[in-house]
């Protein structure tokens, strides 16, 4: 097979960390999978952009965020080019979409996964917003384009939630699911149970990057009830959207609620549910106190797990310990590696 161009519009931190996976296992690729890929475009909102049609240097663009925050107008790859005009280059094979959830409507995420798709190029997004607003539109696109589109880092970044119910239960119908899917508030939570308050317990969320500048998104149950309608659309197959979540956050939790919590031998979560009855999908994200019998009591720290229950297969259990930027990173390689294993198929 040809080798694979990619295109990254967005260049976070995920998308950096990508960059850097790619640098180390660039050598691994062609002997192991057989195929090579290059970075022939970067597209960023405030950092600038990039363009070689070669490859660009990724480790001097990396140099530039680390020293400058931003793209130089030195390097030689520097360039003007557009989202726009990124997407219609013929010499783009797959775009990485990274860049940042937009809770209101998924946008403009969505209309650069669209716009790639009718361009001919195969998509790999982590970002959740598309999946949670506009997940059916997306994956008809892409069927009628016959190209690629997945998304396995918008759900407890490399943990194998789609890929493990797309490849390995056919003919299991999802019926629910129920979870810990934000390891900002489970950690806020674990430290506040240990008896620091919920600002101190932030601020060291924030400390250690876990948590943004602006933690509304997570404390305000935003990104789990993105993830919740995400795991929705795609497992039980409905078309429902973030603000259709049944949504509290833990902004009201107190220390005195988790005392009392503790006394009643039970533990304060941020827990995500999802399920069907009849014809109507439910979502549901809020704190609940569960008993220390179940085993999400037990989910600390940034850890998260998901159960996914089916008709054919039981409960089936998800989790994955102390993810890290590199994690999320790593679903982005994870889903590049699928798409080339079907390409040379």
């Amino acid at each position: 097979m040809p080798d694979l161009n990619l295109a990254l519009i967005g260049f976070g931190n995920v998308g950096q960390e990508f960059c850097r996976i790619l640098i180390e296992r660039g050598r691994e690729l062609p002997e192991l999978y057989g195929f090579k890929c290059k970075v022939v475009a970067v597209n960023t909102r405030s950092k600038g952009s990039l363009l070689n049609k070669a490859g660009v240097d990724l480790n001097r663009a990396l140099t530039n965020i680390k020293d400058t925050g931003r793209f130089l107008p030195d390097n030689p790859d520097f360039n003007t080019v557009t989202t726009a005009e990124i997407i219609t280059r013929k010499d783009v094979d797959l775009i990485v979409e990274i860049t940042t959830l937009n809770i209101e409507n998924g946008q403009p995420a969505a209309d650069h996964i669209a716009g790639a798709l009718k361009n001919g190029k195969h998509v790999i997004t982590a970002n959740k917003g598309p999946i949670a607003f506009y997940y059916h539109d997306l994956k008809q696109l892409a069927e009628k384009e016959k190209r690629c589109f997945l998304f396995e880092g918008t759900v407890m970044d490399c943990a194998p939630v789609f890929n493990l119910v797309r490849e390995t239960l056919p003919g299991c119908r999802i019926t629910g699911f129920r979870g810990i899917l934000n390891s900002t508030t489970n950690y806020i939570l674990t430290e506040m149970a240990g008896g620091i308050n919920f600002s101190t317990a932030l601020q060291k969320a924030q400390e250690l990057g876990i948590a943004e500048a602006d933690p509304a998104l997570d404390i305000e149950g935003w990104d789990a009830a993105a993830k919740v309608a995400a795991l929705i659309n795609v497992l039980l197959d409905a078309k429902i959207t973030p603000p259709e979540i049944d949504r509290t956050g833990i902004g009201q939790i107190t220390g005195r609620d988790l005392e009392q919590a503790k006394a009643d031998k039970r533990v304060i979560r941020l827990l995500c549910e999802g399920y069907r009855e009849g014809s109507t999908f439910h979502g549901k994200v809020a704190p609940a106190a569960i008993p220390l019998t179940d085993p999400l009591a037990h989910i600390e720290g940034t850890a998260s797990s998901l159960t996914l229950n089916t008709d054919l297969a039981g409960k089936i259990t998800i989790g994955i310990d102390d993810p890290q930027i590199r994690q999320t990173a790593y679903a982005l390689l994870s889903d590049l590696l699928t798409i080339a294993k079907k390409l040379n198929c």
